[in-house]
């Protein structure tokens, strides 16, 4: 009865197994159930399929029931000789170990042993081909004797998951295949493929047919091909001949222009293929195509090239020509040869030209132009610069060969061919401009993008120190000021918008070691395209430009505060001569000669630079010059650099003006024995911040004072100016007395503290 209700139990595995397998089509599924069914239809802890992975010694735990995580999916085993998987595989039979702690046939996996088996079987899986799959194991943690009935249920077992596992094997494959055609006809957008019925009625409208067609598969379903063939080739029977090709050849060339759906034409690479069942009856065409309308147009433009390249060379000026990669000859030479190299083609072509080409070419760029062929014919394309001597006439002439290779079928270099141009008037040219670029005395470079300098002059170099080498790219920035380099940065950073480059910077004068400014300017060159393919630049010294334009700003400012006090003193003056004045023409003849003494003052002041002051000595030599003739009789006596303020000058000259004027109206000036000594010195007071002072004494002598009327009455406006302005004004100390002789006055008044050569000093 045990081994009936066992039988039963086994058989119910096989059926559960074979219901499962119908509803399910994932092999891993499929044969971890099949694990699972077994381990219970013979009451087993553990079972797996162990799947041979091809190519390899290994096979991989590919389904199982009973296992630690890790185990199935990712545990291998080795199918070595020592493998009892392995051997079970070789002989087709399975294996058995009843106690592998007593099997010395073979060596078991490690994870078998920390899983605690101790009896297995092994069991072949083989597919229908009969080539093995893997094994299907059952295990056991207990010593066990599988019995010969165990041993037939699992071969059973094994010949029924055989076919199921190639059964889903080869549906996966057949799934495969037609996934990667699917993706073969659905990305082939650069192909047509179209399928017709025998009668050629369009039943598939595959790959790009509509991208490069313009139908849709809607629109094209039940149309003949004869749709897609021009007007012409149509008119011509062109469809009806390719089907017919097709039909006796098997395939027929398809290779012309075709007609879109709005009438713009493509030209399609393909064939008409016929396509017949295994009795050879015709079941439809299959046309395939290639878009090849931009080769087709490529090519066409390339003959047209070719046309205009003959052309070209016929009418260019530069030489075209071709070498043959291994002799180095020539075979092929434009006209413009003759012209350049002053010999004929013929002559240029005839025998060992090569030889030929070197002899013209002058000794010390032989080598060059020799090593430059050379590496042509490895591959590279190089372009030099060489001289060649004209036999005819010995002339010099530079050349410039950009010469290129040329590849055969295989890849290899057969021809090099290049174009020459004559630069010698480039040369000569270039050569002027380098001798004007170095004579200007800016400071000269050029540069590519936005900042990077390619080259420098020398007066560059002689100014700043550094070498064309160390001013390349952006190590010019070195030579600016450390405060100028971002303003620097920011104006590259402009320049290809605006088209210009301008900054004024300090520039480092290397042999002083100061900064100057400098204005850096710089205009693009472009190329044919209107593309700026380089900068060329100056930077000019505008370092006493600008002292000069700083320099004015300080004088017109002062013009206009010395304008306001000039005005201030002339309306002052105004108002005083008025006061004292008898009458309009007595106004007027003191006004005007208060005037002139102003202008004299403003002549003097006028005059000075920055930091020059005007003189004692040159203020009183100015106004006894105006006395016209008087200053015979005038005696001066001391230093002649005393510097005064310039808010000092003003009001002293206008007392010395009416000092001068009374003198020669009722002094010592007056009188043919009339004698006037001036007197100055400066002193140090005896606090030493309040610096030196100037004392000026002016004595009169040998003036008759008799009468009345033409002695100054002591009260007027001169004296008003010494006694009150003065101190008031130029905080001085004054005296002013009518003597017996002539008037004595002292004036005592601060003075600068520096000296000339200290002010230079300070500059």
């Amino acid at each position: 009865m045990a081994d009936q209700e066992e039988f039963a139990r086994r058989q119910r595995a096989l059926s559960e197994f074979g219901d499962f397998v119908l509803d399910h089509d994932d092999l891993d599924e499929i044969l971890n159930e099949a694990c699972r069914l077994i381990a219970s239809a013979l009451d087993a802890d553990l079972a797996k399929v162990i799947e041979i992975e091809r190519g390899t010694k290994t096979g991989l735990v590919r389904a199982g029931v009973g296992w630690k995580p890790g185990i199935v999916g990712q545990e291998r085993v080795s199918l070595t000789e020592r493998s009892s998987e392995a051997f079970s595989i070789e002989i087709t039979e399975p294996v058995i170990t009843n106690d592998i702690r007593h099997e010395e046939r073979f060596e078991f996996p490690r994870f078998l042993i920390d899983h605690g088996v101790v009896a297995l079987v092994n069991v072949p899986i083989l597919l229908p081909s009969r080539m093995p799959f893997g094994v299907l194991q059952v295990d056991s943690r207990i010593p066990r004797k599988f019995g010969q009935e165990d041993i037939e249920f699992l071969k059973t077992y094994s010949m029924v998951v055989g076919p199921v596992i190639d059964r889903l094997k080869t549906a996966a494959a057949l799934k495969e295949t037609d996934e990667r055609l699917r993706l073969i006809v659905d990305n082939a957008r650069a192909y047509v493929l179209v399928v017709s019925d025998a009668d050629d009625r369009i039943t598939d409208w595959l790959g790009g047919s509509e991208d490069i067609l313009g139908w849709s598969a809607a629109e094209a379903m039940g149309a003949t091909t004869d749709m897609i063939f021009t007007p012409e080739d149509r008119q011509k029977g062109v469809p009806d001949r390719e089907l017919f090709g097709a039909r006796v050849q098997g395939t027929f060339p398809n290779v012309r222009w075709h007609q879109r759906k709005d009438g713009t034409r493509v030209f399609l690479d393909g064939q008409t293929i016929a396509l017949k069942d295994q009795a050879g009856s015709l079941r439809g065409y299959l046309k395939i195509g290639q878009d090849v309308t931009d080769r087709v147009r490529t090519e066409a433009a390339l003959r047209e090239s070719e046309e205009r390249l003959r052309q070209f060379g016929e009418a260019s000026h530069d030489i075209l020509w071709m070498r043959d990669a291994e002799t180095f000859q020539w075979q092929y030479l434009t006209p413009a040869f003759e012209a350049v190299y002053g010999m004929s083609r013929d002559e240029a072509l005839r025998g060992d030209n090569f030889r030929t080409w070197l002899e013209i070419i002058v000794p010390e760029d032989r080598e060059a132009a020799r090593t430059a062929t050379e590496r042509v014919r490895a591959g590279e394309q190089v372009t030099f610069d060489y001289r060649i001597r004209r036999p005819f006439d010995g002339a010099i002439r530079w050349l410039r060969d950009t010469d290129f290779p040329i590849l055969g079928p295989d890849g290899k270099v057969t021809v090099i061919a290049g174009v020459g141009h004559d630069l010698t008037e480039l040369r000569e040219a270039e050569l002027r401009l380098q001798v004007l670029m170095e004579g200007i005395p800016q400071l000269v470079w050029r540069a590519v993008g936005n900042g990077d300098w390619t080259w420098s002059s020398p007066q560059w170099s002689a100014h700043t120190g550094l070498s064309p080498e160390q001013s390349i790219g952006w190590g010019w920035l070195g030579a600016f000021h450390p405060d100028d380099r971002d303003a620097a940065r920011h104006a590259w950073s402009l320049a290809s918008e605006r088209s210009s480059f301008e900054v004024e910077a300090r520039i480092s004068h290397a042999a002083s070691g100061e900064y100057r400014w400098f204005q850096t300017r710089a205009a693009p060159v472009r190329d044919d395209h209107g593309a700026i393919s380089e900068w060329l630049g100056t930077s000019t010294d505008i370092h006493d430009i600008r002292e000069l334009q700083e320099r004015q700003q300080v004088l017109v400012a002062e013009l206009q505060h010395r304008t306001r006090n000039l005005m201030g003193v002339v309306r002052s003056m105004s108002d005083k001569t008025a006061r004292a004045s008898a009458d309009l023409p007595d106004f007027r003849h003191r006004f005007r000669d208060r005037l002139e003494a102003l202008a004299r003052v403003q002549g003097l002041l006028s005059r000075l630079n920055e930091h020059d002051r005007v003189t004692f000595g040159e203020l009183i030599k100015a106004e006894l010059a105006a006395l016209d003739g008087a200053a015979d009789r005038v005696s001066l006596d001391g230093p002649e650099d005393v510097r005064l303020r310039s808010s000092t000058v003003q009001t002293l000259a206008m007392a010395l003006h009416e000092l001068a004027t009374n003198a020669v109206k009722y002094g010592a000036l007056g009188q043919p024995d009339g004698r006037l000594r001036i007197k100055w010195r400066v002193e140090q007071q005896n606090s030493a911040s309040e610096g030196p002072w100037l004392y000026i004494d002016w004595r009169e002598s040998g003036v008759t004072m008799s009468s009345a009327s033409s002695t100054p009455s002591g009260g007027g406006q001169g004296r008003e100016l010494i006694e009150r302005a003065l101190p008031y004004q130029l905080k001085a100390r004054t005296t002013f007395e009518l003597g017996q002789d002539g008037v004595h006055c002292t004036i005592s008044l601060p003075i600068s503290a520096t000296r000339p050569a200290e002010e230079e000093a300070h500059g």
